[in-house]
This record gives structure tokens, C-alpha cells and sequence, in this order.
């Protein structure tokens, strides 16, 4: 004999069914339409153009406001370099922000393979945050299962720890003993070179852009990788009416604190 469901039971199923609609919207990830504003945080002088060229080029043709903010470059190993203007990558990378109408944010003084720890290079991040107060800041996943290269590892926990401290009143610590007035909360935070996407950026229109404003590297100039990163941008398009795409992993500030539940 069918047992009897409880009343318990049926109103649990009940609520839970009324409650689908807000889950929905729970677990879905923040839309690139909302940003005003966005920060790109790469660790090395090209890895905005390589992982996110499209989608930086998508968002300047929409009318945001697109900065780029470097971590590391190669003050140390560019043996041209005498201490004054700029090295040969710094050049390469505004002439990369000057052919997709990026924003120059600075240089945070980080040479390649440096022994600063992600909890220090945050603590650079973190006034750029407050300063440009963006709507939305990306940078390289650090999470990305098949990721060697310590510097993205390590850029991209700094980038998370300082997404969280911008909004912090008393980081790096009050100010003349009163809460911070500085604190600017950022709605949403982005990561390519992911494995773990939740949106698909059509770079139809912008496909070449990100291959000439790549090509500004040309100390890195490969053409393997360049050929390389057509397949992926195909790949990526694949089910799609797109003939080019990129993926991101797109999280609100909700999403980035205790939250587990999945965001698709």
C-alpha cells in the first residue's frame, strides 16, 4: 500500500516549488549589459588580450568604460630598461590598450616570477579598486584545473582577496581611528582562461580587433599561438550562431562568500 504523504512533507514540496523562480535567479551569473565600468587585472603585460581581447573590445563598442591594470612586467629582465619610462612589454601593453580604447590603470611595480605573495599584491589592488571604483573587475582564473604558471595563480587570488577588501571599511585599518570613507563595493567579478564558464561572449565583430591588439606584443609575438587561439575562439563558438566566442565565469559579490550552490 502507497504511503500517505505528510502534510509536513506537502508544504516542504510546496515552498520549495515557489521558491524556483527566485533560485533561478539565485544561481544565475551578473550580465555584462549591466557594467558601466570594468577594471581588467592581468598578471602579465598580454593576458587581457589573449583571454579576454573580445569581450574588452564588446564592452568598449557598448560604451564602457574599459581599464587595464598590470601586476607584473619585465623591469628586471629587460636589460634596455635604465629605471625611467617605460620597458619594452609596458610599451606593448598601451599599445594594446590603445588599439582596443582601453584605459591605462598603471603598472604595480611587479616583476615576472616575483616572490610576493598574493595577500601583498592585493594590497596594491585594492586602492586601484577604490580609486576607479569599477562595476565589474576580471582577471586570469586561478582555479583553472590545468593552470602551472605560479604568477596567474597567485595574481589571480590576489585579485579575489581584493575584490572582497574594497568594500572593507577597516582594510588596511581605520583611518584616524574611524571607518574607512574610501570602501567602494564591486558588483561583480570575472574570470577568463576558466574551465568553469557561465557565459559565452560573442566576439564575431571583434575577433580580428583581439588579434591585432595581440599582435601589439611583439616581444610575445607566436604565431602557433596565435593560430592556436583562433581554434579556441571557434571552439568556444561551437552550438552557437557565433562564428567566435570567448567564455567567462561571471560571480556577484553573493557568489563569493560561502556560496555553493551552482551558478549556470
Amino acid at each position: 500500500m502507497k504511503k500517505k504523504t505528510s502534510v509536513r512533507t506537502k508544504f516542504i514540496r510546496t515552498a520549495t516549488k515557489a521558491a524556483m523562480p527566485a533560485l533561478q535567479v539565485l544561481c544565475s551569473p551578473p550580465k555584462l549589459e549591466h557594467i558601466k565600468k570594468a577594471l581588467f587585472i592581468q598578471p602579465h603585460p598580454d593576458d587581457n588580450q589573449i583571454g579576454a581581447g573580445g569581450t574588452i573590445a564588446y564592452l568598449v563598442n557598448k560604451g564602457v568604460e574599459v581599464y587595464e591594470l598590470t601586476v607584473l612586467d619585465d623591469r628586471f629582465t629587460d636589460l634596455t630598461y635604465k629605471g625611467e619610462g617605460y620597458t619594452v612589454r609596458q610599451k606593448e601593453a598601451l599599445a594594446a590598450q590603445e588599439k582596443l580604447g582601453m584605459k591605462n590603470a598603471g603598472f604595480l611595480g611587479f616583476g615576472d616570477r616575483t616572490r610576493a605573495s598574493s595577500r601583498e599584491i592585493a594590497d596594491k589592488i585594492t586602492p586601484i579598486i577604490r580609486e576607479i571604483k569599477p562595476d565589474a573587475i576580471f582577471t586570469v582564473d586561478p582555479n583553472l584545473a590545468s593552470e602551472c604558471h605560479e604568477d596567474h595563480i597567485k595574481v589571480g587570488n590576489a585579485v579575489k582577496f581584493a575584490f572582497m577588501d574594497a568594500g572593507f571599511d577597516f582594510v588596511p585599518e581605520f583611518d584616524n581611528g574611524k571607518p574607512r570613507k574610501d570602501t567602494h563595493g564591486v558588483f561583480t567579478i570575472g574570470f577568463y582562461y576558466t574551465d568553469t564558464p557561465n557565459t559565452i561572449v560573442d566576439i564575431s565583430d571583434f575577433e580580428d580587433l583581439k588579434f591585432e591588439a595581440i599582435n601589439c606584443h611583439e616581444s610575445q609575438k607566436d604565431l602557433a599561438l596565435n593560430a592556436a587561439l583562433r581554434i579556441q575562439d571557434q571552439y568556444f563558438a561551437q552550438g552557437t550562431d557565433f562564428k567566435a566566442a570567448e567564455v567567462l565565469r561571471l560571480q556577484n559579490k553573493l557568489h563569493s562568500h560561502c556560496f555553493n550552490l551552482p551558478i549556470e
